[in-house]
């Protein structure tokens, strides 16, 4: 009887070390999240340079059809810069960003590089004179490190695109 025991316990043991690889591996196709960003603006106008840094959000979809391959777009609230000069002046801004993820797995824990465009749309605000909009496309770039539990996950990544606003503007957006 003992006999029987062991040859169980042990067939049973090396099942699931068969299927951990498989447990360990990440989920493919669609999914969504959501995060918490940090924007860092340098806005450098008629030799007067000012850096400004605001906490925001991010909303995100992507498609992975491999395991080492994700598609992915974002929209990225990137705060506001309220000028503390007196002068009145804020800017908002916002991107849409849609970027390829190149994906390394190590067990639970993912790598990654991010490639792609950004669209940014910047809101520049004079009080009293009113609003001028500019917006644009640029290359965005990244990367990040992300732990997955079956089906939910979290990371941390860095992110940088700059936004040529009104020729006066470049951001750096961290999430």
């Amino acid at each position: 009887m003992n006999m029987k025991f062991a040859a169980v316990a042990v067939l049973g043991t090396l099942s699931i070390a068969a299927m951990a690889p498989q447990a360990a591996a990440a989920d493919n196709g669609f999914y969504l999240g959501a995060g918490l960003t940090q924007s860092e603006t340098s806005v450098s106008v008629d030799g007067l340079e000012e850096s400004f840094d605001d906490n925001a959000f991010k909303f995100i979809v992507g498609f992975r059809p491999l395991d080492w391959l994700a598609l992915e777009a974002n929209y990225i609230d990137l705060g506001t810069v309220d000028f503390d000069d007196g002068s009145g002046v804020t800017i908002d801004s916002k991107a849409i960003t849609a970027s390829a993820l190149f994906i390394k797995e190590f067990q639970v824990i993912d790598v990654y590089a991010r490639l792609g465009m950004a669209n940014w749309d910047s809101d520049f605000n004079v009080e009293d004179l009113g609003t001028v909009s500019d917006d644009g496309w640029e290359p965005t770039y990244g990367v990040g490190i992300g732990a997955h539990f079956g089906s939910l996950g979290l990371r941390a990544e860095w992110e940088r695109f700059s936004a040529d606003a009104l020729g006066a503007t470049g951001s750096v957006v961290t999430t």
